[in-house]
């Protein structure tokens, strides 16, 4: 039974995509805190590698849309990472912001009540992520503070393998032909699925088997248009809050997500 259904955890997961990114720069500290401060229980956020070998939390493999620099973060150090100012081009309220370690993030998620959904974003370096990450948790004793996401399945598994302690969460654009298989086949705890997937029910019948459904929601603006034209989805997104079907829901904008969630009933 995974630890990320409803059912085992008594409450939906708010889940705020690489922060409040609708309100703060994305995947940096002050995303986190507004993601908790609007109701957040959760952030997604990315994991890479530096050059010297450290865990930093950027989603790009260059720094050049979300830092006043330029190039690729593998081929940066982190000193270098950490000189750049990682909030300004989101807005000036946010100069100075940094590009953060995930021992930065834990440690404040572990000060404000938050966990993070950390999705692998390097490939071809899992032996050098993977013990890196475990010492960092083991150090911290930090496993409940955490999820592992990926699009990379095997990755996942593995992941999974090496630190059993923390659930994973398989994430896809794509509708699966079997997800209970597969979920199964890479130990995953949780299944992300997409919005224009949502309806065709893959949600119950991981449900079924004991695994959570994810569900990813588009930003305030789209539910905005459909109503225009008489379409009500944030309706039809509280009646699957309503009949089970969802144990966390992940967006841009947290205020958003937690005020639709909360007015499910």
């Amino acid at each position: 039974m995974s630890p990320l259904l409803r059912s085992s955890t008594g409450k939906i997961h708010i889940c705020g995509h690489r922060g409040h990114s609708t309100g703060a720069p994305e995947n940096t500290l002050a995303a986190f805190r507004a993601a908790r401060a609007l109701g957040g229980t959760t952030c997604e956020t990315d994991l890479v590698l530096s050059a010297d070998g450290e865990l930093v939390l950027v989603h790009d493999e260059t720094v050049d849309r979300t830092s006043d620099g330029k190039g690729l973060v593998s081929k940066m150090k982190l000193a270098q990472l950490k000189e750049l100012d990682a909030g300004s081009w989101f807005s000036a309220e946010f100069a100075g912001e940094r590009v953060p370690t995930l021992r930065e993030a834990l440690v404040l998620a572990r000060e404000i009540g938050l966990t993070l959904q950390v999705e692998l974003k390097i490939q071809g370096r899992d032996d050098e992520l993977f013990p890196k990450t475990a010492a960092l948790l083991d150090e911290l004793d930090a496993h409940d503070l955490v999820t592992f996401s990926s699009f990379d399945f095997k990755q996942l598994r593995d992941i999974k393998l090496e630190i059993p302690k923390v659930p994973t969460v398989g994430i896809t654009h794509s509708r699966l032909i079997d997800p209970v298989s597969i979920a199964r086949e890479a130990l995953m705890d949780a299944v992300s699925i997409e919005w224009p997937q949502f309806p065709a029910g893959d949600a119950i019948r991981l449900h079924e088997n004991g695994i959570a459904a994810h569900l990813v929601v588009p930003r305030p603006n789209m539910f905005a248009r459909h109503a225009v034209y008489g379409e009500d989805l944030e309706k039809r997104l509280q009646e699957w809050i309503a009949t089970g079907q969802v144990d966390q829901v992940l967006g841009d904008d947290v205020g958003f997500v937690s005020r639709v969630v909360s007015g499910h009933s």
